[in-house]
């Protein structure tokens, strides 16, 4: 029999059982009371990972194993349901745009609702029937436009997130909330691109800015070292014989 580590309530307890399967839910039950590095997040300054794989007794490995099975399978969950999801989104759409672009929609499209017409002439009776028919038909229909605009205007959001990752990046998420709080007329892919252009014109000027000061410390260190240099050469005297020589560097400290 192999101790194994069960959760209950908010503790760990040690029961005597056979080693069963550490799940992804089950790390993720976990608390910050049950093990103390969960207090922090995004530990730095660790050895790799794949360096301990090799030191780790073979039980670990073997969950670390299922963790990473179970987390494949729970991507793939989530992948599948939101392919399924989209599809119905694409369906629904389908029909809405079915409806709205029918042929009756079609076939009441030039009437004018806003036209008057006189009820004691045919023609004027039908094409008012034809005015009334399309108030209707707006009136149903309006519920279904307004949710197929926010669906298709949803999908055309998840695909920009999709294709741009850094919206979920902290450096363009919050200027890109600000930026939106004080521009309310901008769409998000409006506010992305003018908060990437300045992220990216920042890190520019911050390089430039880094190399220069780089560049002129180097500069400053060349100048001291050729000025110390010089110094040192036009301090010291011609002497006319070696004894005078001797008596100067004597009298200077110099051996």
């Amino acid at each position: 029999m192999t101790p194994k580590l069960r959760r209950t309530n908010t503790s760990l307890e040690t029961v005597e059982e056979d080693l069963g399967n550490l799940t992804l839910d089950d790390l993720l039950n976990m608390s910050e009371d049950d093990v103390e590095e969960f207090k922090q997040e995004n530990h730095t300054g660790m050895k790799p990972l794949h360096h301990w794989m090799q030191h780790m007794p073979e039980d670990v490995r073997k969950h670390l194993a299922n963790i990473r099975g179970d987390y494949t399978r729970k991507t793939q969950e989530i992948s599948s349901m939101r392919k399924s999801l989209e599809a119905k989104e694409a369906e629904m759409i389908r029909k809405n745009e079915h409806i709205m672009k029918g042929s009756l929609a079609q076939k009441l499209e030039n009437i004018d609702t806003n036209q008057e017409y006189d009820l004691f002439d045919p023609e004027g009776m039908k094409l008012e029937i034809q005015r009334q028919a399309k108030l209707m038909l707006k009136e149903m229909l309006q519920p279904a436009q307004e949710e197929l605009q926010l669906q298709q205007r949803k999908l055309q959001l998840e695909d920009f997130k999709r294709d741009n990752p850094e919206l979920s990046d902290p450096e363009y998420r919050k200027p890109i909330l600000e930026l939106l709080a004080q521009r309310p007329e901008l769409k998000l892919e409006d506010a992305f691109y003018i908060v990437k252009a300045k992220v990216g014109s920042q890190k520019i000027n911050d390089e430039r800015s880094k190399f220069a000061e780089q560049k002129s410390a180097r500069r400053d260190t060349a100048l001291k070292s050729s000025v110390g240099s010089r110094t040192n050469v036009a301090a010291t005297p011609k002497f006319k014989n070696a004894v005078e020589a001797y008596n100067w560097h004597k009298s200077n400290g110099m051996k």
